[in-house]
C-alpha cells in the first residue's frame, strides 16, 4: 500500500525540481504515521521528510518495527525514528563548509500534541511496554538539546504524500511546502550523495585519466561502461569522476541522466536537453527533440553520464548513439550498469570492472555509519564490528546498511545478534542490501530466476561445478527447450547470462588429473544471501524433491532439498516424488530394486561407490535424464554386461573396466555409447593380466564403443591389444576433446591423427611401439599443413621406438605447445619448436636426441634426469633458460663449461644425486643473473665449495642463495 502512495505521489512530481532558497539553512523535519486501526498483527506506517533551506533533502515511508495499539503510539514510534535520522543529518552537516556554525537545533514538526507530550515525558504510560523498551532515542536526543519537537497543524504536515492517499490538489499543496517547483530551470551541479567515500580514489583517478587521455586521439564518440554488481558504488564512483576538477575543465557541457529500467529514446533525449538548457522544451514530437539535442551537442566535447542502464537491446542504443555522435573529438559517454551484456553492447572501450572494497575500507565505512563522530568507542564493539564487516564481502552498501542498523545500538548482545544473523533475518525496513540486490533478480526472466534461486542449496563459498549444475537444473525442470539446442547447451546459455549479470564469480578451470578439466565457480556471499532469502520464502519442504546423502557439507537442507546423514532402504519409500537423488560416496555395494519406484526421478548420482551391478528395475525410470555412475565393471552375468548401459542417460564421466570380458562387437554395441549426449569423460580399459580376445576382435569392439560426436572432452584408453586404435579418433567425432591419454596399447604401431583435433590441449602417451606421434599419411580429409593447433602439454613415456613427433614436418606445427615431458624414449629427436617453455626429460637418450634440445630455443626451464650424457651443444644456445635441474646422472663428472657460457639468463641451478661430480665449472662465477645454487649428493663438490676456504668457493661466492649438502 505504501508503495502505491509513493508512486502516486511521484507521478505528479516528475516535472518538478527541488529549490533551496531560505536562509539560514535550518534543518527541519516533519513526522507522521498512519495507524492501522484495531490490528494485532499488521504494523502501522511511519513517514518523515527533512528539509534544508525550504527544500526536501531526504524522506522515507516504511512499516514500523512493532505493533502500535493507538494512533498516539504509532506517532510516537514515528517521532523516535525521526529522531535517529535527525542526529545523523546533523552530524553530516557538521562537515559541510557552507552550513552556518554552530548548527541550530533541529526542528521536528508533528501534528499530534499527545505524541509530543509522550516524547517530553520521562514517564511512559502507554500499555505497550515493548515500545518503552525499544523507542527511547528521541527522548535522549531531546534531553541533550539537539532537537526540538513542536506542533504543526494537520493541513501543514508535509508527510501526507507518504502516509495518506491525496488528491492532485493535495499533492501540489504539499509539494510546494517541500520546495518542489515546476521544472522551469535545472540545477547544473552534481551532488555527491555519499557523506564520505572510502577506497575509491584509485578507481576515480584511473577513470579520469581514461576520459582525459581519450580526448587527444578519439575520432568518434567514446563510451566507457562502469560494470559491477549491485551495491558496489558504481553511481558514487561516477559522481566522484564528474566532480573532479580535471574532468570539469575538459568537458562542456556535462550532464547526468538516470536511465534505470526504461530506455525510451524520447524520454532520455528530453531529460538530456532539459539538463543542458536548464528548462523544459515546449515540443512533443521525437524529431524536434532529436534536432534540438544535436544543436546543443554539435561540435562540443561533452560528457554524458547514463546511470543505471539495464537495456540490452542493441538497436535502441544504436538509435540514441546516432543522435549523440555529433560532438567534437573526445566527446564521451560514461555509463554504469550491472550487466556485462549492456557493457559489451554500449562500450567502445573495455568495461571498467569495479572491484570490491578492501576489508580495511569496508571497516572505515562501517565505523563511520555505526559510530558517527563518537570519540569514545567500546573496544568490545569494535571487535564484534570487525567480524560483522566480514559479512559485507567488500560491498559498500552492505557496510553502510549494517553500520546503520547498529547506529544507535550500544549493547554488545545487539551487535552479536547482527553478527550471528543472516542478512535476510535482519530488519528489512532498515536494511537496503537485499532490496538493492533484489532489483537485479527482478530483471531476470522467469526461467533464470529459478536457476539462480536454486543455487542456494549449496552453502556459502562452495565451489560449484558448472556442468553438474546444468544437470540439476534440468532435473528440476528449470531449462526450457530452445529450438534445436540440447538441454546442456540451454543450461550453458542460462549460466552465461547469470555470469554476465554478476550473479556468479571466481570462475576457474581446474585440472582434476592431467587429462580431466572441470569448470568451477562461486557466488558472492551477499548474492547467496539473496538466493537463500528467495528460496526460503518461495519453496516448501512439504514436498521433498531432492535428497543428498552424506554430503560432507557441499549442499544443505533448504526448501524442497534435504540432506540426510546416511542411506537406508526406507529412504526411497519415503520420498516417491524425488527428482534428484545423490548417493555419491555413500559406501554402497548394491542399489536396491526399489529404486524403480521413483518414477519421477530425473537425476541419479552413484559415483564413488562399490556398486558392481545394476538392478533390472533401474530401466523403469523412464524420466531419468542423468545417471552419474563413474565406474562400470564388465562381467559375464546379467547386471554386469555392457547392455545394462543401453537405456541409461549417463552424465559426466564413466570408466568401463575389464573390457576383455566382452565377447564380440555385437555385445559391445549394446552399450549404446553413441547415444550418450551428456558423457563428457570416457575411460575404457582392458586388464593386462587377463586373457584377451583375438586382436582383430578387440579392434571391432573398440570401434563400436564410439562416443556421441563432438561432446566428449576427455578420452582414456588403457591396455587395448588391437593393432590399431579406432577410426573414430578424428576431428568429426572428437572435435571438442581437450585431453587424451593412451597407455599400454603395445600392438599399435601407428597412432591415429591426433594432430587434426582442433581443441586438443593435453596428450599423454605411455608404453607403446609407434615410431612417430603422428605419421601424417592418414586419409582424414584434413590438411596436414597445421597440426596440433591447440596442444599445450605433451607427455610421452616408454616409447622406445619413437623417433620423432611428426614423420613429415608441416609448415605450422605445435603453435601453442609450451610443456613437454619425455621419459625413456632413447631415440627421440626434437624438431624446431619455437614456443616450448618447459622440458622434462629422463631416462637414457642418445647424443643426437640430447643435442636436439637446442631446437627448443625459447626454453625457460629444463629438467634432465637418469641420463649418462650431457653434451655441450644442447645447452649453448639456450639463452632464455632460467631454471636448470640435473638429477641422478651418476657418471657425470663435470658440467660442460662451454654450455654454461650460453646460459646468460640462468637464475636457478640445481644438481642432485650426481655422485661422480667432481667440481663446478669456472664459468659459473660469470653467471651474474644466478640467484640460487643447490647441490645435493655430490661429496667432492661439497668439499671444494666449503664457504670461504674451499677451492671452488670463489666460483659461487657471488650467488645470494647457496645450498650444498
Amino acid at each position: 500500500m505504501e508503495m502505491k502512495r509513493v508512486l502516486g505521489y511521484l507521478k505528479y512530481t516528475q516535472d518538478y525540481t527541488l529549490h533551496y532558497n531560505k536562509y539560514p539553512a535550518v534543518l527541519e523535519g516533519y513526522s507522521d504515521a498512519n495507524w492501522i486501526t484495531g490490528s494485532n498483527e499488521v504494523k502501522s506506517m511511519s513517514g518523515y521528510v527533512f528539509t534544508i533551506g525550504g527544500g526536501a533533502v531526504c524522506w522515507k515511508s516504511s512499516k514500523q518495527t512493532c505493533i502500535a495499539h493507538s494512533i498516539i503510539e504509532s506517532k510516537f514510534i514515528a517521532l523516535d525514528k525521526d529522531g535517529e535520522e535527525s542526529e545523523w543529518l546533523r552530524n553530516f552537516l557538521k562537515d559541510i563548509s557552507y552550513c552556518p556554525k554552530p548548527l541550530a537545533p533541529v526542528y521536528i514538526h508533528c501534528d499530534s500534541q499527545a505524541a509530543i507530550g509522550m516524547v517530553g515525558s520521562m514517564m511512559y504510560n502507554g500499555k505497550s511496554h515493548h515500545i518503552r523498551r525499544r523507542h527511547n532515542t528521541v527522548r535522549e536526543i531531546l534531553s541533550s538539546g539537539i532537537i526540538t519537537v513542536d506542533y504543526v497543524k494537520l493541513k501543514d504536515n508535509m508527510l501526507d504524500p507518504l502516509t495518506k492517499g491525496l488528491s492532485r490538489e493535495g499533492v501540489e499543496r504539499t509539494s510546494k511546502g517541500m520546495g518542489l517547483r515546476p521544472r522551469t530551470s535545472q540545477h547544473g551541479g552534481f551532488v555527491l550523495t555519499e557523506r564520505e567515500v572510502y577506497g575509491r580514489d584509485k578507481e576515480k583517478d584511473e577513470i579520469v585519466k581514461i576520459l582525459i587521455n581519450n580526448v587527444n586521439y578519439a575520432q568518434e564518440l567514446s563510451v566507457l561502461p562502469i560494470l559491477g554488481m549491485g551495491g558496489l558504488g558504481k553511481t558514487t564512483l561516477a559522481q566522484m569522476v564528474i566532480n573532479d576538477q580535471r574532468v570539469r575543465g575538459h568537458f562542456n557541457p556535462i550532464t547526468w541522466v538516470c536511465v534505470s529500467v526504461g530506455f525510451d529514446e524520447k524520454r532520455l533525449i528530453k531529460l538530456i536537453v532539459g539538463n543542458i538548457e536548464k528548462s523544459s522544451l515546449d515540443v512533443e514530437d521525437l524529431a524536434s527533440f532529436q534536432k534540438k539535442l544535436q544543436e546543443l551537442l554539435n561540435g562540443k566535447r561533452y560528457l554524458l553520464v547514463l546511470d543505471d542502464v539495464w537495456n540490452d537491446d542493441q538497436e535502441k542504443w544504436a538509435n540514441l548513439r546516432a543522435i549523440l555522435n555529433v560532438g567534437a573529438s573526445g566527446a564521451f559517454v560514461l555509463t554504469t550498469t550491472r550487466l556485462e551484456k549492456v557493457g559489451s553492447i554500449m562500450g567502445t572501450l573495455q568495461p571498467y570492472k569495479l572491484s570490491n572494497l578492501s576489508q580495511e575500507d569496508c571497516w572505515l565505512l562501517f565505523m563511520q555509519r555505526a559510530f558517527g563522530h563518537q570519540e569514545q568507542i567500546n573496544p568490545n564493539l569494535v571487535a564484534i564490528g570487525k567480524e560483522i564487516v566480514k559479512k559485507c564481502g567488500g560491498v559498500p552498501l552492505a557496510a553502510k546498511t549494517l553500520g546503520g542498523i547498529l547506529r544507535f545500538k550500544r549493547e554488545e548482545r545487539e551487535w552479536e545478534h547482527v553478527r550471528d544473523s543472516e542478512i535476510w533475518n535482519l530488519p528489512q525496513d532498515e536494511s537496503s542490501i537485499l532490496p538493492a540486490l533484489r532489483l537485479s533478480y527482478h530483471h531476470l526472466p522467469h526461467t533464470l530466476r529459478q536457476c539462480f534461486v536454486y543455487c542456494a542449496v549449496f552453502p556459502k563459498d562452495t565451489k560449484m561445478e558448472k556442468e553438474n549444475l546444468f544437470a540439476l537444473w534440468m532435473a528440476h525442470g528449470f531449462l526450457l527447450p530452445k529450438g534445436k539446442l540440447e538441454p546442456e547447451d540451454v543450461g550453458n546459455e542460462e549460466w552465461n547470462e547469470l555470469y554476465f549479470r554478476s550473479f556468479f564469480q571466481e570462475v576457474e578451470e581446474e585440472k582434476l588429473v592431467k587429462s580431466d578439466r572441470v569448470t568451477y565457480f562461486k557466488m558472492h556471499d551477499l548474492i547467496h544471501d539473496l538466493a537463500t532469502s528467495l528460496f526460503s520464502s518461495s519453496t516448501s519442504s512439504s514436498n521433498t524433491r531432492e535428497i543428498k546423502v552424506n554430503c560432507y557439507g557441499d549442499t544443505m537442507s533448504i526448501g524442497f532439498a534435504e540432506v540426510v546423514s546416511s542411506y537406508c532402504p526406507s529412504l526411497l519409500r519415503k520420498f516417491l516424488s524425488l527428482r534428484v537423488l545423490n548417493l555419491s560416496y555413500s559406501e554402497l555395494e548394491e542399489l536396491p530394486s526399489s529404486i524403480g519406484d521413483l518414477v519421477h526421478l530425473r537425476y541419479l548420482n552413484m559415483c564413488g561407490n562399490n556398486i558392481c551391478s545394476l538392478p533390472k528395475r533401474l530401466c523403469k525410470l523412464q524420466n531419468l535424464q542423468t545417471l552419474d555412475l563413474s565406474y562400470f565393471l564388465v562381467g559375464e552375468k546379467k547386471g554386469y554386461q555392457l547392455g545394462e548401459l543401453r537405456n541409461l542417460n549417463l552424465y559426466g564421466s564413466i570408466s568401463i573396466a575389464q573390457l576383455e570380458r566382452v565377447k564380440n562387437d555385437t555385445e559391445a554395441k549394446e552399450a549404446n555409447l553413441s547415444a550418450k549426449r551428456n558423457l563428457h569423460s570416457l575411460s575404457m580399459s582392458w586388464d593386462r593380466d587377463e586373457p584377451h580376445r583375438y586382436e582383430s576382435e578387440e579392434v571391432k569392439i573398440l570401434e563400436v564403443l564410439k562416443p556421441y560426436p563432438n561432446i566428449l572432452k576427455s578420452l582414456k584408453i588403457t591396455g587395448f591389444r588391437g593393432i590399431r586404435l579406432p577410426a573414430w579418433i578424428n576431428h568429426s567425432v572428437l572435435g571438442k576433446v581437450v585431453s587424451i591419454k593412451i597407455e599400454c596399447c603395445l600392438n599399435c604401431s601407428v597412432l591415429p591423427p591426433f594432430g587434426e583435433l582442433p581443441c586438443l590441449e593435453i596428450l599423454e602417451l605411455h608404453k607403446g611401439s609407434a615410431e612417430y606421434v603422428e605419421e601424417n599419411d592418414v586419409q582424414s580429409g584434413v590438411s596436414t599443413r597445421r597440426r596440433f593447433p591447440s596442444l599445450r602439454e605433451l607427455h610421452i613415456s616408454n616409447f622406445r621406438n619413437l623417433k620423432g613427433l611428426l614423420k613429415k614436418e608441416g609448415e605450422e606445427q605445435f603453435p601453442m605447445l609450451e610443456e613437454i615431458e619425455i621419459q625413456y624414449c632413447p631415440m627421440l629427436v626434437f624438431p624446431n619448436l619455437p614456443f616450448v617453455k618447459i622440458l622434462e626429460i629422463s631416462g637414457e637418450a642418445d647424443a643426437r636426441g640430447l643435442s636436439s634440445i637446442s631446437n627448443l630455443s625459447t626454453l625457460t626451464s629444463l629438467w634432465i634426469a637418469d641420463n649418462y650424457k650431457l653434451p655441450t651443444s644442447c645447452l649453448a644456445s639456450l639463452n632464455a633458460l632460467e631454471y636448470l635441474y640435473i638429477a641422478c646422472c651418476d657418471p657425470l663428472e663435470s658440467l660442460p663449461e662451454e654450455g654454461l657460457e650460453g646460459l646468460t639468463s640462468l637464475t636457478q641451478l640445481s644438481v642432485r644425486s650426481c655422485k661422480m661430480l667432481k667440481s663446478l665449472p669456472e664459468g659459473l662465477q660469470h653467471r651474474t643473473a644466478l640467484t640460487s645454487l643447490t647441490v645435493y649428493g655430490s661429496p667432492q663438490v661439497k668439499k671444494r665449495c666449503e664457504k670461504g676456504i674451499g677451492e671452488d668457493w670463489h666460483k659461487i661466492a657471488h650467488i645470494p642463495n647457496v645450498n650444498i649438502d
